[in-house]
């Protein structure tokens, strides 16, 4: 191999600790690390700086992962660092029976956060032979230096709450501070789309050419389904209705606009007399979701028309992405936007923004519309509802569009940034 390779899979570890990890970044994440360990320009180290519960869970996502087993988990192993992962072990997983148990685990977390830094985690022996280090999401630690022979990378997703921090908890946008003050000058970045490229380079006036466009890919677990007695099941599972859905996907939270999609569905199903369509809405609770029950309450008759799945596992998503009619995503803003991208590979026609980096993902394959324009949306749905031949020409058209989007195209990508990388002077 070319390249030593350090992969930050804190996030990975995180999502073995805790379901509300398992979204778009992790699944990203993972695609890129599984592309990376079988090509031959790179060989393989793993990290996990971000928290000594999370370490705990990347050692456990490893062994889970027999295609991991030549890829080590470097952590340096002495007695402080072991004594940080002892007691990590013993608040992994964080469920506990009793409040009490949770406020000493939350305490008990917090001083291994502040102790952790202090073990200096990465072991300097794979540290010492690096070529690249990669932050797939954390702030690129201090202890992990730069230089003649190392380059440090991070890959930005988007730096929303920054841009709208409205959209976000009070915490977030110091998060996104905390990553965006540890990346220096002479470091390299990768960001998922132009858009975001475009933002980052735009706030923090970084230099474009230290900056990599990485278009993500959906996973080849997402494809048009045709087993009809195991989605059926499937969507028995979940209280889907039999007959014709309208599909929305994501995280309960504010940015994603779903009050909104109920709004316009609940208003055009009304002034069209729509008797026989249904709204799926898949996702779990985010951050203030309030407003979206809200919106469901509102109309009890209409309520029986909207069904809410709560979180549905990856492996179920292509049976329930497959039989909607329609695939609905109003976001304000996305740093890529991998839903429509998964809807599209199943070959279901999407309505979608028209800002940040929806349109460099969806292209002419779909129906673009102002997140804030009711009457856009609400035509948008009525006509895929009721003219067949432009839901067949938008599938077809998507289905193509999904076929420019690969992780092998993203590991290319991400393989040719860090040859660019150390090839340039630090």
């Amino acid at each position: 191999p070319d390249m030593n390779v350090v992969y930050d899979i804190s996030i990975l570890g995180a999502a073995h600790h805790s379901p509300k990890y398992r979204a778009g970044i992790s699944r990203v994440i993972e695609n890129l690390l599984e592309k990376l360990v079988a090509h031959d320009a790179c060989r393989v180290s793993l990290s996990a700086v971000d928290n000594p519960v999370f370490l705990v869970g990347a050692v456990r996502y490893r062994a889970a992962h027999p295609h991991l087993r030549d890829s080590a988990l470097c952590f340096t192993d002495n007695a402080l660092m072991n004594l940080v992962l002892r007691s990590a072990e013993r608040i992994y997983p964080a469920e506990t029976a009793t409040r009490l148990a949770k406020i000493g685990r939350r305490i008990e977390s917090f001083l291994l956060n502040r102790l952790t830094p202090l073990c200096r985690s990465l072991d300097h022996r794979v540290m010492d032979h690096a070529d690249i280090f990669h932050s797939t999401f954390s702030a690129l630690p201090g202890f992990v230096r730069g230089g003649r022979r190392l380059r440090r990378f991070i890959t930005i997703y988007d730096i929303m709450p920054i841009l709208l921090p409205q959209y976000f908890p009070a915490a977030t946008p110091r998060i996104m501070g905390r990553i965006l003050k540890s990346i220096r000058r002479d470091d390299w970045v990768l960001a998922i789309s132009q858009s975001t490229k475009n933002d980052f380079c735009n706030h923090l006036h970084f230099d474009p050419s230290r900056v990599f466009v990485t278009r993500l890919a959906a996973s080849g677990m997402f494809y048009r389904s045709a087993d009809s007695a195991g989605d059926a099941h499937i969507r028995r599972t979940y209280n889907i209705p039999e007959g014709a859905y309208a599909l929305s996907l994501c995280t309960f939270e504010p940015r994603k606009n779903i009050d909104h999609v109920v709004r316009c569905f609940i208003r055009t199903v009304k002034e069209q007399h729509i008797s026989d369509l249904n709204l799926v809405l898949v996702g779990a609770t985010g951050w203030d979701y309030d407003r979206i029950f809200a919106e469901l309450s509102r109309d009890a008759e209409m309520r029986r028309r909207i069904v809410v799945t709560g979180y549905v596992p990856d492996e179920h998503l292509a049976a329930v992405y497959s039989g909607a009619l329609m695939f609905i995503y109003p976001s304000f803003y996305e740093g890529f936007g991998l839903p429509p991208l998964e809807a599209m590979q199943c070959g279901v026609p999407v309505i979608t923004s028209n800002t940040s980096s929806l349109p460099e993902v969806v292209g002419d394959a779909g129906i673009m519309v102002d997140p804030r324009d009711s009457d856009a949306l609400c035509q948008g749905i009525f006509d895929l509802y009721r003219k067949p031949s432009l839901r067949a020409e938008i599938a077809r058209r998507s289905l193509e569009r999904a076929k420019t989007f690969s992780w092998d195209a993203c590991a290319e990508e991400t393989i040719a940034a860090y040859l660019t990388a150390l090839q340039t002077s630090p």
